[in-house]
């Protein structure tokens, strides 16, 4: 039995990362259209939601900032605050004792906003703090979720059902969000790279462009798919293909000779550091 079941479920704000969230959830049949109210500071980009996908929207009050976001407040039984993290400031001013009166659980995506700042605003209701992925724009994403001072487990499960319906999700402590971004976050762009290089490798022998970059797409879905659904190690994909003397550990040396899987080793460990270094600045 769903735990969403008939909750309303609100944006603050609906850009492409929100988009991607509830069309997952419509898609994925976890919610209705009627069950989820946006808002967003342009019009249009409400006008399409609503005509793409059906969903309720709630625009602001001429000359009244965030009075949009009020009116979701008002209708909601969770809201997602999704809005770029330089606003957030005057949006929580204005929002926060409306969440507390309400008592819905609060859900942010915001980037790098922790959630001892979050909750220096939101005193009482539940926060939890989301790291999705852009790879939720296909129902493939990852979220880390992090649970605050008043969430209790059944809103940190709420929240899994809601994630888990576009991807994976993943319940852990604050401070481990930061490591999970440098895999999930920042892997979509090193993934990226592969398939660029691998499709390179293919049109240098003679493949043609649109096909090389489809077959080495449909690798590292392949690939991952055998990991999850299949739970075969990594390692013994590898040797699985590796065939004495042929040619893909003769491709797996070269990798080896380029420092392959230290230098992804180090991409991670340099954008955790980056981050922090960021974070440190920030506060």
């Amino acid at each position: 039995m769903s735990l969403i079941g008939d909750k309303k479920i609100g944006f603050l704000g609906g850009g492409r990362m929100a988009e991607a969230i509830f069309s997952g959830m419509i898609t994925s049949k976890l919610v209705k259209p009627e069950q989820v109210y946006v808002t967003d500071v342009l019009d249009d980009r409400l006008d399409y939601l609503q005509k793409e996908y059906g969903v309720n929207v709630l625009k602001n009050t001429v000359d009244v900032p965030n009075s949009g976001s009020i009116k979701v407040l008002d209708e909601v039984d969770i809201a997602i605050i999704a809005t770029h993290p330089k606003s957030s400031d005057e949006l929580l001013k204005c929002v926060a004792s409306k969440m507390d009166e309400r008592n819905i659980l609060i859900m942010s995506i915001m980037g790098g906003v922790a959630l001892s700042y979050l909750e220096s605003y939101i005193k009482t209701a539940p926060v939890i703090r989301v790291m999705p992925n852009t790879p939720m724009l296909v129902n493939e994403g990852v979220a880390g979720l992090a649970l605050g001072k008043n969430a209790k487990t059944c809103h940190g499960e709420l929240a899994r059902e809601m994630f888990n319906s576009i991807g994976l999700a993943f319940i852990l402590s604050e401070d481990l969000i930061d490591p999970l971004t440098s895999v999930s976050g920042c892997g979509p762009a090193y993934a990226g790279m592969f398939i660029q290089a691998l499709a390179d490798g293919g049109v240098q022998m003679g493949l043609p462009r649109e096909m090389s970059v489809e077959l080495a797409a449909q690798v590292l879905i392949g690939t991952g798919k055998m990991v999850l659904d299949k739970r075969i190690h990594p390692e013994i994909l590898k040797d699985n293909v590796c065939t004495p003397g042929g040619g893909t550990i003769a491709g797996v040396r070269a990798l080896e000779n380029g420092n392959f899987r230290a230098t992804v080793m180090s991409a991670v460990e340099n954008s955790l550091a980056r981050m922090r270094e960021v974070g440190k600045k920030d506060k």
